[in-house]
């Protein structure tokens, strides 16, 4: 009977074969790896995006929610309706008094406020009055609420139609009633963001 000796070492090319599937199998899982981990960022940035976006559009329901009957004076003791805004304007804005200023350590003081939101450098800013018959411009603080925003438009619902600036007509040609009584039936605002693009929303003022 004859006996066969088998060596079991491996041959070069067998062991070059070996390090090439190796090195395949780790470069194609960290590619698996690496397209989770951008998938998992991408999926946090977009909720993160859209948490910011939903805040701000909360922040300006909850303000118009609140809308309140009072006037107000600006800086050089003009008498303001208690809502007022502008498309056509340079500056679009949309301006109005609210109720419900926080005033946790309940101090003898009104809780009425004035806000403005308006588009600062791809921000849109909501500015607040510090007291409602406003002196200077040092007595307004501004807080952005939304990055990327590429333009932001207000327009008002009156008489079955939707029109650029509210009041329609010149404050001097309005009595002391009707500046504070007067304001839309709806209030309309357009945004476009740079990365999600164009958002309407409607928010009824409780007229018919």
């Amino acid at each position: 009977m004859k006996h066969f000796n088998r060596q079991t070492a491996f041959t070069l090319i067998e062991v070059l074969i070996a390090v090439a599937i190796t090195a395949f199998i780790a470069v194609s899982a960290f590619a698996i790896m690496n397209q989770a981990i951008g998938t998992q960022e991408n999926a946090e940035n977009n909720d993160a995006r859209l948490a910011e976006l939903q805040r701000a559009m909360n922040r300006i329901s909850m303000d118009l929610q609140q809308l309140a009957e009072r006037q107000v004076r600006n800086q050089y003791g003009d008498l303001m309706p208690m809502l007022m805004g502008d498309k056509s304007a340079e500056d679009t804005y949309l301006s109005f008094t609210r109720q419900g200023k926080r005033n946790p350590a309940n101090l003898p003081r009104t809780e009425m406020e004035r806000v403005t939101y308006r588009l600062e450098e791809d921000q849109l800013i909501r500015e607040q009055w510090v007291v409602l018959d406003i002196v200077s411009e040092d007595q307004i603080l501004k807080r952005p609420i939304l990055e990327g925003v590429l333009k932001f438009e207000v327009e008002f619902y009156s008489e079955e139609q939707w029109v650029d600036s509210w009041p329609q007509s010149d404050i001097g040609n309005l009595d002391n009633n009707e500046i504070r009584t007067i304001k839309p039936g709806a209030v309309k605002i357009t945004l476009e963001l740079d990365d999600l693009g164009e958002l309407i929303q409607i928010y009824p003022l409780g007229i018919g």
